[in-house]
């Protein structure tokens, strides 16, 4: 893991209902700096859908020029670090769409279920020095349900600056 400054990005409740990749959070950084994803946490809210169904969770950079709207901040580990440079978005102007995959999980399509992910030390996965609204922009945490049931998920992406 790099030795640097962490935040914690979190996507908040993002319902998920159709058979398709969804984004839920992403992670874009400036022009000038990378950061890197060393940690990926998710969870699924309460969910109706019946046991036997799956969530396929991909962490991506993106197939299209992505536009994220109403940028944050994520929570610095450290009081004292300075505000981050990478920026997380849950909305998009234009929603990014799977490009080229990095990391992949299936966690059950049922209420709790919970997955944490860190990649080995210097296998994080980057965020390349691309600003917003740029091609290669970015990675982003989409979720493909196998089944049409509305499921909340929660996400966290910790990244290192």
């Amino acid at each position: 893991m790099p030795t640097s400054d962490k935040y914690t990005f979190r996507s908040g409740s993002q319902a998920v209902a159709a058979v398709v990749a969804t984004p839920v959070l992403s992670v874009i950084g400036a022009a000038t700096v990378r950061g890197w994803v060393v940690g990926c946490r998710i969870k699924v809210g309460v969910t109706a859908a019946a046991n036997g169904n799956d969530l396929l969770f991909q962490l991506a950079r993106p197939a299209n020029t992505p536009n994220g709207s109403g940028p944050f901040n994520g929570a610095a580990h450290d009081l004292s670090a300075p505000a981050g440079i990478v920026q997380g978005y849950t909305t998009w102007t234009t929603a990014p769409t799977v490009g080229v995959i990095v990391a992949e999980w299936v966690l059950p399509q049922t209420t709790g279920s919970s997955g944490v992910e860190y990649p080995p030390t210097d296998e994080e996965w980057q965020i390349p020095a691309i600003a917003n609204n740029a091609a290669n922009a970015g990675l982003h945490l989409f979720v493909t349900p196998s089944v049409n049931t509305s499921t909340p998920i929660f996400a966290d992406l910790i990244v290192s600056i």
